[in-house]
C-alpha cells in the first residue's frame, strides 16, 4: 500500500446501541492456504487485459434501490444483531479445476469494463471466481442515491472453450474487482486496458501500487485474533461493494463502499481513494461486534516471510532468501526510525510497539 488513513466507529455489544457514533458470505481462510491465496494474488493484481473494442451490449444491471453510507452503516447493525449465516459458494468441483493456470487463462474483456466510457477517468474490471477465491461478492453502481446491481454473464470474460468456468451456471457472481489506469489521463502513457492500480480480492484483502508503479503488502478491513495460540483467526468478507458514480472526468479520486460480514463482526465501509504519484486511501468504517474477540486490529496490513540472508538455516532451500517483506519500518511520532527483522520463530509469537501520533510504519523489503 502506498498510504491509508484510517477513521473507524467501534461498537460492541449484541444488539449496538443507537447512541453508536456513525455517519448519516466458503472455505475459510487458514494459515497455509493464505501464503498460496498471498502468492496466487499478487500475480493476479498485475495480470493485464486483452485488448479490443466497445462492448456489442453494456453490462447488464439490476433494478434500482436508494443507497446512502447512512443506509450502509445501518445494515451493517442489522447485520450483526443476527446470527451469522455462512456465505454460499460455488460449486466445489469445479472451482477445484479453477486453479492458478486455469484461471490465469480467464480475462475480463476491457469492452465491458464499468466506466469504460466514462463519466470519470479510471475503469473498473472484474475478477472471475476460482479456486482461491471461491466467494462471490456483489457489485453495484451508485448515481445519485440510486444503486444498481452490476449482474454477471460469461459473456464479459475471454476464457477457453474447455474452460471449467463453462460449467458454472449464469448467476455465479464476481470474485472482486480492480481500477485500472486513467483513460483519459497521461499516468507514464500507460493503456488503461492492460493497467491497474488498486484492487479489492479475496476475504477482506485489498491493494495498491506504490510510486514505483509496483503492488506492495496487501491490507485488510479488519485483523481479529491474530497470533492467538488457542484460538483460530478470523477472516471476515466484504460481500458487497458499491461503486459511486464519478461526477468529473478530471478528478484522480474514486469514492467506494463495502459491507463487511464475519461471524464476530460487521461492518460499513467508505474508501476515497486518490490515484496521484502513487495511491493515498482515505478509509472510514462502522463497525458493529456480534461476537467476543480477543485480538483486534485496526488499520492491518499483510506480508509474507519464510527465511532472510541473516535467519537461513543451511538445509533450508536453494535461495539466499524468500520473503515478500524481512523487516518492520516505524517512524514514530517523535522522529525516531525503528527497523525490526522480521523472524520465523518455531512457535507463535507476537511483538507490540506502541506510540503517539505515529509518522508511519510498514513492513518493506
Amino acid at each position: 500500500m502506498n498510504g491509508c488513513i484510517w477513521r473507524t466507529d467501534l461498537c460492541s455489544g449484541l444488539p449496538p446501541t443507537r447512541s453508536t457514533p456513525t455517519r448519516s458470505l466458503p472455505t475459510m481462510l487458514n494459515r497455509r492456504n493464505f501464503l498460496e491465496f498471498s502468492s496466487i494474488s499478487a500475480l493476479l493484481f498485475v495480470s493485464g487485459i486483452p485488448s479490443s473494442s466497445q462492448a456489442d451490449e453494456p453490462l447488464k444491471m439490476g433494478d434500482s434501490e436508494p443507497f446512502s453510507f447512512d443506509l450502509l452503516v445501518q445494515r451493517a447493525k442489522e447485520a450483526a444483531s443476527q446470527p451469522y449465516i455462512v456465505p454460499s459458494t460455488l460449486s466445489a468441483e469445479v472451482l477445484a479445476k479453477l486453479d492458478y493456470d486455469a484461471h490465469g487463462k480467464i480475462r475480463f474483456k476491457p469492452e465491458y469494463a464499468l466506466f469504460a466510457e466514462g463519466p470519470g477517468q479510471f475503469p473498473i474490471t472484474f475478477f472471475h471466481p476460482g479456486k482461491f477465491f471461491p466467494k462471490p461478492v456483489r457489485l453495484y453502481v451508485v448515481d445519485k442515491g440510486a444503486a444498481k446491481e452490476i449482474l454477471y454473464d460469461q459473456a464479459y470474460f475471454d476464457m477457453p472453450e474447455d474452460s471449467p468456468a463453462r460449467q458454472l451456471t449464469q448467476g455465479v457472481g464476481f470474485a472482486g474487482f480492480r481500477f485500472q489506469e486513467s483513460r483519459t489521463g497521461d499516468q507514464q502513457k500507460l493503456d488503461w486496458r492492460n493497467n491497474d492500480w488498486t484492487a479489492f480480492l479475496g476475504a477482506a484483502y485489498f491493494r495498491a501500487i506504490g510510486e514505483l508503479y509496483q503492488y506492495g503488502l496487501s491490507a485488510r478491513g479488519i485483523a481479529l485474533d491474530v497470533a492467538q495460540p488457542e484460538r483460530a483467526e478470523e477472516f471476515p468478507d466484504f460481500t458487497h461493494f458499491w461503486f459511486e458514480s464519478p461526477d468529473s472526468n478530471t478528478s484522480d479520486s474514486v469514492v467506494v463502499y463495502a459491507l463487511l460480514y464475519g461471524p464476530s463482526i460487521c461492518g460499513a465501509y467508505r474508501f476515497a481513494i486518490q490515484r496521484g504519484k502513487g495511491v493515498v486511501m482515505e478509509v472510514e468504517a462502522a463497525l458493529f461486534m456480534r461476537g467476543d474477540v480477543q485480538r483486534f486490529g485496526i488499520a492491518p496490513i499483510s506480508s509474507m516471510y519464510w527465511f532472510s540472508e541473516q535467519t537461513k538455516k543451511t538445509a533450508a532451500d536453494w535461495r539466499p532468501e524468500v520473503h515478500d517483506s524481512d523487516g518492520l519500518a516505524i517512524w514514530t511520532g517523535a522522529g525516531e526510525r525503528i527497523w525490526r527483522p522480521l523472524n520465523n520463530p518455531p512457535r507463535t509469537m507476537a511483538s507490540a510497539f506502541s506510540d503517539n501520533n505515529p509518522r508511519g510504519f510498514g513492513l518493506l523489503q
